[in-house]
């Protein structure tokens, strides 16, 4: 797969935040510049509120290495 760092990252993202939710702002801090394969993605929810979901995610190398990660926050549907 040749897809950035920050669309893997938005992805991984959009999946922990689930269904019914808008991405509201991502910001995205790199730890390397190799490239963007074989990489491991991780992400989960921080906080939740009624109107807002705040995720964090990362994507990590083979050798365990970071290779980036994210912060992200979506509003739920209708909010």
């Amino acid at each position: 797969m040749d897809t950035s760092l920050a669309a893997q990252l938005e992805t991984v993202l959009r999946k922990a935040a689930g269904e019914g939710t808008a991405l509201a702002s991502m910001t995205v801090d790199y730890a390397s510049d190799a490239g963007a394969d074989g990489l491991e993605p991780k992400g989960w929810i921080e906080r939740a509120t009624r109107s807002l979901v705040f995720a964090q995610g990362e994507l990590r190398r083979p050798d365990g290495a970071l290779a980036a990660s994210a912060s992200a926050v979506f509003r739920r549907a209708g909010d």
